[in-house]
């Protein structure tokens, strides 16, 4: 996941027969819509619903995949739609909210926002969306066992010493292993190089990070409704 939409990816998107396209595109922006409707109060429910709402909403304007950079970043215009869906939804009336999965907030009108002001909640939002990415790049890099005893010592703070006799590996392996992958995330993403914070920023990501169930069941769910249009 990079911090920029592609010209190319931009351009299979507006052509629609790339179904490799979607899928790029919904792996690389799902996580950062439902954190964001999240962070908003959303329930997992609406979270849920908001993704697929916004994901639809693209599927049927290819229009707005017509790249031009004079009017900025991609995930710039992506935010304002995010921000409008969650806004109508917390304007529902609190019952009709709740039956369809919202939290007693549901009544209280969405809070005026500075169209002149960066959304805090949406760039918190994006930056974990990209460590998850960039987690799940280093994941696939490394032998299970090795991401085992990482996620271990950075999520569980277990000792080193009981990661290692759990894992049949060695204590140095351990050590070795947690200085490999904060390495690598640093090299994946520069702008988590600062202040010491690499770790307990991927311990957060892994904590919050969504059920996988959820990606799969989101995934079918757009993917059967847009071939039925």
């Amino acid at each position: 996941m990079r911090s920029s939409t592609s010209a190319t990816l931009l351009d299979r998107l507006r052509d629609g027969r790339d179904g490799l396209a979607w899928d790029e595109f919904f792996q690389r922006y799902w996580l950062l819509i439902y954190s964001y409707a999240s962070r908003r109060g959303c329930s997992p429910h609406s979270a849920e619903e908001i993704v697929q709402d916004i994901m639809l909403k693209l599927f049927e304007r290819k229009d707005v995949f017509r790249y031009d950079p004079g009017r900025g970043r991609f995930r710039d215009w992506l935010a304002t739609v995010v921000r409008n869906r969650v806004a109508e939804l917390r304007r529902l009336p609190a019952g009709r909210n709740r039956a369809r999965g919202g939290n007693n907030s549901g009544s209280a009108p969405e809070p005026a926002d500075d169209a002149h002001a960066p959304d805090d909640l949406w760039e918190t939002a994006f930056e974990q969306s990209l460590l998850w990415a960039l987690l799940e790049v280093v994941r696939r890099e490394m032998h299970p066992r090795s991401y085992l005893a990482f996620e271990m010592t950075v999520l569980g703070e277990i000792p080193a010493n009981k990661v290692a006799a759990h894992l049949g590996i060695s204590r140095s392996t351990v050590f070795r292993t947690r200085k490999k992958v904060l390495s690598r995330l640093e090299q994946l993403g520069a702008s988590y190089r600062s202040g010491g914070q690499l770790p307990e920023r991927v311990k957060q990501a892994l904590l919050s990070r969504p059920d996988p169930a959820i990606e799969r069941s989101l995934a079918h769910r757009i993917e059967t409704t847009m071939l039925s249009r």
